[in-house]
């Protein structure tokens, strides 16, 4: 009897006779691991699938379940499926699922064979074989703007609709229809999110109103941002290895140690198919930019006990801006094995490197010495030629997942990430322009071009069990789990001699003297431990109620020493001992379709590397915060939506200080402001609002107000709007695609000292508008175009980065071919 062999992974299907040269393939880019076992695993967490054909349900049963089923089409073929809420365990999902259809099946370690009693003139036919998908919440191949579960709150594998919190993703269908390719784009997009530009390779997010640099990889926390200056550039991470982004705002869960009340942003890579799948494209665009991508995945043993994946990515690009140029290369690389039916090892590589030259540290200046606001036009580079900037990130990572019969499931993770920045700043200052002869002071400090050398490191284990609990004679969820992180930066300086001035801004052309030697001058030696033990119960005192008791408790230790060559050494130290923060959530499904929740959270992030001007560190940011809200579920969970109203109540919030705007080292200083508190709302909506249509909107609104009334946090805009959507026409065969987005945002401002007085430097409401398109040439070759900033908007990308200003890129159009093997 020959049975057809099915992998509920949506990777399009191949003919069987290339399996062993694609495996091959795969087996030289990654190499080969010795491990063999058997197949997966029957234990999960609660069930909930959408009503749907019942050959689609079981399919969806094995995804989520991670089970083997086996049945005979025939006796599937025609019957519908009721939707399926929470159930407890695969066997009370297949009891809903087979309700009145005559339908019986039978466990046998981790496989359930579905059968009907047979006539005596039946014959048996083949079955079909389901096989769990490894990654279970992908969003690679389903065409979707949406997600169905995320677990970045709190570990558990909770829906969208069942987290107590606001939360976005980005799914690969969308960063491939609208051309999304770092981090950077990705939070463009998304609702609720700021993005600034800091300089010409980086970007800084905020989340309402605040600074958002809480960061996940594949759910493990990364304390990379406690580095201060030397951090990790998060902003430039392309995204061709990443499945989804998955943005988590207002409250950090429970999983993120010390961190702001702005969010977590979780990074998914990309994991391997059971089937062999992959596309490699090619593309080209504006300010001759250069692009290429390969993406293999598949099996490399027998039955897929063993897959791989490998992305590799290049860009090369020059820019709006005079004189600036990059390049960067890109690989990934990932094994994972089944080690026995319930156990599953995975251990992966990924690599970034980034090469720039006629690179910025701040921009450009914006007020004349009289105090008026100073302009020049965008393609204006306010770096000298030589300038440039070198990065290099290393992650190196391993996970251990094992399920247990009992419905448990534990998981080991580990991380170690390298991050290496070389480079030489220098240009025109952060000073006003000399308002009769626009003369205006050179070099990262005047009359001097610095050089950095900057190296961190990155260690984080991390071990965590979920499963279930009975309690009162009903089944609830209950997670613990432990963290360690432990960063060490180093970064040095030597300064060398360049021109004091430029006579006359207008009139630059970028080639100032560049320094023949250089001398040491300053090194920052940077230390992080983080601690962190965390526990939640998922209760369900009834079928439509879940409560969300949890806390973590946090050790955190940094330091910082610093030392200059006039022998001057500095110390600063912080340590927090055992802060508990709790987490509470709660959430009441309304009907089939709507659910309501609460959510409430302390917070609390010591805020090491703020420095007041006086050098003197500011207190740890301290607060509660506090969400209610609505989520829907629609069109069998195609489709997403999202009501929250939200505050937040801070004291020591760090806001740059306008009258002392460095402190003794050089650095942004700051002032603490107590009292602060943010209040707001935000809609969001995403997934398939008609067939063949996606769409992923949200508005926002975070009014920031301090104990005195006055507007806090007025670099970031009050109002946010963006809309991402595309529609496969139904014409030519639905071949042609087509979309945009769009983001718009209310005014915002900053002020500074100028010529004695505070004065400020507006940025008006704007919207900056994208459009996409994509032909289908045939089944596996598809083009696509990408249009951003349509109308060529004149506008400000980034304002407030050592009181400067960034303008927003021109419009400029990107075309991309793709080849889907």
């Amino acid at each position: 009897m020959t049975s057809l062999h099915l992998s509920s992974s949506p990777a399009r299907r191949v003919r069987l006779g290339r399996p062993f040269m694609r495996a091959t393939a795969l087996a030289l880019a990654l190499g080969t691991l010795p491990f063999y076992a058997a197949a997966q695993t029957s234990t999960t967490s609660t069930i909930s699938l959408p009503a749907q054909s019942l050959s689609q349900a079981l399919l969806s049963l094995g995804q989520q379940a991670r089970v083997q089923l086996y049945f005979d089409p025939n006796i599937v073929q025609g019957l519908q499926a009721p939707a399926v809420r929470q159930a407890s365990s695969v066997e009370a999902a297949l009891t809903q699922l087979l309700a009145g259809t005559g339908i019986e099946y039978k466990r046998k370690d981790n496989r359930y064979t579905l059968s009907k009693p047979l006539s005596d003139d039946s014959t048996q036919l083949a079955p079909i074989t389901v096989h769990a998908a490894r990654d279970t919440l992908s969003t690679e191949q389903t065409g979707s703007y949406t997600a169905t579960h995320s677990n970045s709150a709190t570990r558990l594998n909770l829906s969208l609709r069942e987290t107590p919190q606001s939360v976005s993703v980005i799914t690969r269908q969308q960063m491939d229809d609208q051309g999304i390719q770092t981090i950077s784009d990705a939070l463009q997009q998304t609702p609720g999110v700021t993005v600034n530009r800091d300089n010409s390779e980086s970007y800084s997010f905020y989340s309402r109103g605040f600074s958002l640099e809480n960061f996940q990889f594949d759910g493990l926390p990364s304390l990379s941002s406690d580095g201060g200056a030397v951090r990790d550039n998060y902003s430039i991470t392309n995204s061709a290895i990443y499945d989804r982004i998955e943005i988590l705002k207002g409250a950090t869960g429970l999983v993120n140690g010390a961190g702001y009340p702005s969010g977590v942003i979780n990074m998914v890579r990309k994991r391997p198919t059971s089937q062999f799948q992959g596309h490699a494209q090619v593309s080209a665009g504006s300010w001759d930019t250069y692009g290429t991508e390969l993406d293999l995945s598949g099996p490399l043993a027998a039955e897929g006990v063993l897959r791989g994946r490998v992305v590799g990515a290049t860009q090369d690009n020059r820019s709006f801006m005079d004189y600036a140029k990059g390049k960067q290369q890109i690989f990934y690389g990932i094994l994972e094995a089944d080690l026995g039916e319930r156990t599953t090892v995975a251990v992966g590589l990924d690599y970034q490197r980034n090469r720039n030259n006629a690179t910025t540290n701040e921009h450009l200046p914006a007020f004349y010495s009289n105090g008026e606001q100073f302009s020049i036009g965008r393609h204006f580079n306010p770096a000298d030629r030589w300038a440039w900037r070198n990065q290099d990130t290393q992650r190196v990572f391993a996970d251990l997942n094992h399920r247990f019969d009992s419905g448990w499931t534990v998981k080991l993770a580990a991380g170690q990430r390298d991050y290496r920045t070389r480079q030489v700043m220098s240009g025109i200052s952060a000073d006003f322009v000399n308002a009769q002869t626009y003369e205006i002071s050179h070099g990262f400090y005047q009359g001097g071009a610095a050089r950095f050398d900057s190296d961190s490191k990155e260690k984080t284990l991390d071990f965590h069990a979920t499963g279930p609990f009975k309690l009162l004679g009903r089944e609830h969820e209950l997670v613990l789990g432990a963290n360690y992180s432990k960063t060490h930066a180093l970064s040095r300086r030597w300064d060398g001699d360049t021109d004091m001035t430029v006579p006359n801004i207008f009139e630059w052309n970028n080639n100032a003297t560049e320094p023949s030697e250089y001398e040491w001058w300053l090194q920052h030696d940077v230390n992080v431990k983080q601690h962190m033990i965390y526990g939640a119960a998922v209760l369900k005192p009834h079928d439509r109620v879940n409560v969300i008791l949890g806390a973590r408790q946090v050790r955190y230790d940094w330091s910082l020493e610093s030392l200059n060559a006039l022998n001057r050494l500095q110390r600063h130290e912080t340590q927090v001992n055992g802060k508990i923060i709790p987490y509470l959530g709660l959430s009441v499904d309304l009907d089939e379709w709507h659910t309501a929740y609460a959510s409430y959270t302390d917070v609390f992030k010591p805020q090491a590397y703020n420095f007041k001007a006086s050098g003197e560190q500011l207190e740890p940011l301290t607060g509660k915060s506090m969400e209610v809200g609505m989520k829907g579920e629609y069109l069998d969970g195609k489709l997403n939506a999202s009501l929250a109203l939200f505050q937040v109540k801070q004291d020591n919030v760090a806001e740059p200080d306008p009258i002392n705007p460095q402190t003794p080292m050089g650095g942004v200083a700051y002032i603490a402001v107590p009292g602060v508190t943010t209040r707001g709302l935000e809609l969001e909506l995403s997934g398939e609002v008609m067939p063949n249509w996606q769409v992923h909107a949200g508005y926002t609104y975070a009014r920031s107000r301090d104990g005195d009334g006055v507007r806090a946090s007025s670099r970031q805009p009050e109002h946010l709007f963006k809309l991402a959507t595309y529609y496969r026409l139904p014409l030519a065969g639905q071949r042609l695609t087509v979309g945009g987005n769009v983001q718009w945002q209310s005014g915002s401002y900053f002020t500074q000292l100028v010529d004695g007085q505070v004065r400020r430097f507006e940025r008006k409401p704007y919207a900056v508008v994208g459009l996409s398109g994509s032909y289908d040439v045939n089944k596996t070759t598809k083009l696509s175009v990408n249009v951003n900033n349509l109308f060529d908007k004149h506008y400000y990308a980034g304002i407030g980065n050592y009181n400067t200003v960034f303008w927003g890129a021109p419009r400029n159009v990107t075309a991309t071919l793709r080849y889907q093997f």
